[in-house]
């Protein structure tokens, strides 16, 4: 909102209208007459218009460079923000990749755990199978003292029904 404001510069009053506040303009004036008592203490030669064409010079000066600083500043964000919208970028497929090599191995792991069931599936019948084996070997090593006549006598008596051994005992 425009307000009207009358400052004091260099014993001179002038009425400004502005969109600041009375403080911060009553602030301007009072660093600009500083400024002006400073430049001209030193130099007895300077008149109070030569004093503020150099404070003039001197302001514009700052902003010039303000404003370059400004635009490189900006530009250096500019390119900070490209440099993180690519590393965003990267991140994101790695990410993405990431994720693709996790479901590839769990896939990968999927299929050696079958595997590997599989084959200690086929490790243990073949272990079971091994151990009938050596149980059936054991009883033929207890039964090795035996004749062959006697095996057969005692199979088929096993086979008849346990029918004494005695009564179908083969001669020598």
């Amino acid at each position: 909102m425009k307000q009207e404001v009358t400052v004091r510069i260099f014993n001179r009053d002038y009425r400004l209208i502005t969109d600041e506040s009375k403080e911060y303009t009553a602030d301007l004036a009072s660093a600009l007459n500083r400024r002006l008592a400073e430049l001209l203490s030193g130099k007895s030669t300077l008149s109070a218009q030569d004093g503020a064409a150099l404070i003039a010079l001197e302001a514009c000066d700052d902003l010039f460079k303000t404003r370059s600083n400004l635009e490189n500043i900006r530009s250096q964000i500019k390119v900070y923000f490209d440099d993180a919208t690519k590393a965003k970028a990267r991140a994101d497929a790695a990410e993405k990749e990431c994720a693709e090599l996790r479901a590839a191995m769990e896939k990968e792991l999927a299929a050696v755990r079958a595997e590997s069931e599989k084959t200690i599936a086929e490790l243990t019948a073949k272990v079971e199978q091994l151990q009938k084996e050596i149980s059936l070997r054991k009883s033929f090593t207890a039964e090795d003292n035996a004749t062959a006549k006697d095996m057969i006598a005692r199979d088929i008596s096993d086979a008849l029904g346990n029918v004494p051994e005695h009564k179908y005992k083969f001669g020598k």
